[in-house]
């Protein structure tokens, strides 16, 4: 018959770990956090990016769709409250009215940019630098006709030679450029 042995006594010993043993642990924790955690200057990065970028597709697409439709269309940019809408004039009006009736193609909502409230799309402030050649009395707001050629929306005759947007976040900044007589927006 099989007896289970009598079990020796053994001192009781406190098991711990070394001060060695917890900073090489912390050590290791730190340097994989380091590793893990995004880096924000890239985050900064790619707000201002896509603040950029958000503004060039709408000055793209009011110039693309008064091309396709025949009839002028255009952008208002308001630099204090870093927003942006794209709009449709009413010629029948003297002078034209400006109708923000647009809707942005895939949101399906009303084309209202505001990079305050985005959440992807950042800077901290927006400034405009608009050359026309004549006077422009409502310089914020630049349309296209039907030809892709920017113009001041009033009066409506005078053409836009060039349009720039500067987004600034932190220490970076970004330019969306409009050229008034080829259409072309660059990003620098």
């Amino acid at each position: 018959m099989w007896l289970p042995q009598q079990s020796k006594s053994i001192d009781k010993v406190h098991a711990g770990y070394s001060l060695l043993e917890l900073t090489a642990v912390i050590a290791i924790l730190g340097i994989t956090a380091a590793v893990v955690m995004p880096n924000f200057s890239s985050t900064h990065s790619s707000k201002l990016d896509a603040a950029a970028e958000i503004q060039a597709e709408a000055m793209r697409y009011a110039r693309a769709e008064a091309m396709r439709r025949g009839e002028p269309m255009g952008f208002r940019q308001q630099n204090a409250q870093k927003r942006m809408r794209v709009f449709n004039l009413d010629t029948a009006t003297a002078p034209w009215t400006v109708i923000y009736d647009v809707y942005h193609p895939v949101s399906k909502k009303i084309w209202d940019i505001r990079l305050d409230a985005h959440p992807f799309a950042y800077a901290d402030t927006v400034s405009t630098t608009k050359v026309f050649q004549g006077t422009c009395a409502k310089p914020s707001n630049i349309y296209f006709d039907r030809n892709g050629i920017a113009r001041c929306a009033e009066p409506e005759t005078v053409p836009l030679e060039l349009y720039e947007v500067t987004l600034i976040l932190g220490s970076e900044t970004r330019t969306v450029s409009l050229d008034g007589f080829s259409g072309k927006v660059t990003i620098q």
